[in-house]
């Protein structure tokens, strides 16, 4: 991603620089190899895993044990220790300045984050937790993607097998939050708070009691007829709300288990439609949120179909049935990839397959009241006569809504994907809706539902209304924008250029109050030459540690100009008188010393043309011609 690349380079950039300080500026030989080995564990933690991980290692120990003897030569040269820095460590002032810059970029990082790209999505690092033995998972591959991805491979692979006492849909999460940012997403709301160890309820008469052996499923979510009541492993993770499953190992292939399930009713007495009329309890309205955000059309089109039902048994099969009435089509090989609105592109093309149709589902449900998730598993598969178990592929991929009636709670029966021959296609045990002839539905979307101005129509339908991030954070009110990508780089890269500009001038500007604030004349004078050398160190010319300061004066002449090289030579001279002069300095030579310092800079500039003096402003270099000074 951008901003991880961003990032990256930032890091580089800014270890690069501190290596080379330490190194060459403070003379620090072990410290200036902390960034470089820093850098490489950042490196191997968050990079994909390397295939020679002790080769990189290697080089890494090699090169720094090069960097030490070659660094050992340099240092012997400058009769220096092999190691540290003579310089007193400013510890408190050091550690004041760090707290304030770290208050600083916690607030700015406060303010900044909501407007990052994927801000209420996905996290600019992400550091999932699949230790095992955790209370929380977050899925490597999105389910709804994971959908798309199974059903658009060439080849047919077994995933499991399932040795059951009836076909059933093999559910693998519920997805119960949505946003409309990206083009729609479902997300799984559930944090650690909501996750409990173990299942062991009792099994009503009418159980289904299933037998697993998982194959090459991959991630942690355990398949299981809805809605299970007990599992036979009790380290097994439990979404309450949903009775997801997901395995305590690292991954569910490979495992095998037993659950039993209370299958929801096939069909429901004319007194339990209409005790479906009933209101919603509190506790579940949550699961008919939708974000502000949500095409008006998409609600508009709801209420339609739904005009005149007086309870949720109703409405829910009328939308149904608008999707199984034969005007849609399903087609696995369908992709909203580029829609800014899928659910508004799927309901005007009328193409798609069985994401498309939950999602949608689900939206149209939550818009007239009914609390509505979307599920995401496999239909039934192939009963193999030899073993008496079903077999599942990756074919059977599947994704369906499940809706919440008064006196009946939560069912699956609601299947508005259409049946196929074609990987995906619904195939619910005891499903009728494909024979009913549905009530006549005069409701047509509304030409509204046409692509937005300046988008193709009909634009070609996505693995879902959106990239799903189970366990993510999102946003429940739906709306605000994003600031690009591109511009959020420009604006940083510019924060970044301002910082510089502003923050070096303003750190030499302050080492220079206080060398003229010194409370010696000799050693206010000794502040005035360190300033100079430190002007001829930024454009290049670094004081020899042999060369006295007359001779640093002369050699600079064709570098600063006749004028400024005038003022250095009586600088040099009264720095010299006032390190090895008999008498003491007075504070008049101190002042004297400073305008020299000052004609100096001054003759400087205006002998230096603008792109090199305002590239020497900039220069980061630290000082040390008062190291160099007292050799």
């Amino acid at each position: 991603r951008p901003g991880v690349i961003f990032l990256a380079v930032v890091v580089v950039w800014i270890m690069a620089a501190a290596a080379d300080t330490l190194a060459f500026r403070r003379w620090a030989s072990i410290g200036a190899l902390a960034p470089g080995v820093t850098l490489f564990i950042w490196i191997a933690a968050l990079a994909p895993g390397s295939a020679h991980p002790a080769r990189a290692a290697a080089t890494v120990a090699v090169t720094g044990a090069a960097f030490l003897a070659l660094q050992h030569q340099v240092l012997q040269t400058r009769r220096r220790a092999a190691v540290g820095t003579p310089d007193p460590v400013p510890a408190p002032r050091q550690v004041a300045g760090g707290v304030a810059l770290a208050l600083v970029a916690a607030l700015v990082a406060a303010v900044v984050t909501p407007w990052l790209p994927g801000a209420g999505a996905d996290p600019l690092v992400d550091l999932r937790d699949d230790n095992r033995g955790s209370s929380t998972y977050q899925t490597s591959i999105p389910p709804l993607v994971d959908v798309a991805d199974n059903l658009q491979r060439t080849e047919r692979v077994e995933l499991f097998t399932v040795q059951s006492s009836a076909p059933q849909y093999w559910r693998t999460v519920a997805l119960d939050e949505y946003s409309a940012d990206a083009g729609g997403q479902w997300t799984l709301r559930a944090s650690g708070g909501d996750i409990d160890r173990g299942l062991d309820g009792t099994a009503p008469a009418d159980a289904v009691r299933q037998q697993f052996r998982i194959g090459v499923l991959g991630e942690r979510w355990m398949p299981a007829a809805f809605s299970p009541v007990a599992v036979n492993r009790a380290d097994t993770l439990v979404v309450q709300d949903s009775l997801t499953l997901v395995t305590d190992r690292d991954s569910v292939s490979g495992l095998s288990y037993a659950v039993t399930s209370a299958p929801p009713p096939n069909d429901l007495t004319e007194a339990q439609r209409r005790a479906t009329a009933a209101p919603i309890p509190s506790s579940l309205r949550v699961y008919t949120d939708l974000p502000g955000n949500v095409p008006h059309d998409v609600r508009a089109l709801a209420q339609q179909i739904t005009a005149g039902a007086t309870n949720a048994y109703d409405k829910a099969t009328r939308l149904r049935d608008y999707f199984r009435d034969g005007s849609f089509t399903y087609d696995p090989d369908v992709d909203l990839t580029d829609a800014t609105d899928a659910t508004v592109a799927f309901l005007q093309i009328k193409r798609g397959f069985c994401v498309q149709f939950a999602s949608t589902y689900a939206l149209m449900a939550r818009a007239v009241g009914i609390p509505t998730r979307v599920a995401v598993g496999f239909t039934p598969g192939s009963l193999d006569p030899a073993t008496g178990r079903y077999r599942v592929t990756n074919f059977e991929a599947h994704a369906w809504p499940e809706v919440w009636l008064p006196g009946i709670g939560w069912t699956n029966r609601f299947e508005p994907t259409p049946p196929s021959t074609a990987p995906g296609g619904s195939d619910l045990p005891g499903d009728t809706a494909a024979s009913a002839v549905p009530a006549p539905i005069t409701a047509t979307p509304p030409t509204t539902l046409a692509p937005a101005s300046g988008e193709a129509a009909p634009v070609t339908p996505t693995p879902g209304p959106g990239e799903p991030t189970p366990g993510a954070s999102t946003d429940a009110t739906g709306g605000g924008s994003r600031l690009p990508t591109a511009l959020l780089a420009v604006l940083l890269a510019l924060v970044l250029v301002g910082a510089v500009v502003a923050v070096v001038p303003t750190v030499k500007a302050r080492r220079q109050a206080r060398r003229r604030r010194r409370r010696e004349p000799a050693d206010r004078v000794a502040g005035a030459w360190e300033e100079a050398v430190d002007r001829l160190r930024e454009l290049g010319e670094p004081r020899p540690v042999t060369a006295t300061p007359a001779e640093v004066a002369a050699r600079v002449d064709p570098v600063v100009g006749a004028t400024a090289a005038s003022s250095l030579a009586h600088l040099a001279d009264a720095h010299t008188a006032a390190q090895f002069g008999a008498a003491p300095v007075t504070e008049a030579a101190a002042d004297d010393a400073w305008h020299d310092f000052d004609r100096f800079r001054r003759a400087l500039d205006g002998h230096l043309g603008f792109r090199r003096r305002f590239r020497a402003r900039l220069s980061p270099l630290r000082d040390h011609a008062k190291v160099d000074a007292s050799r």
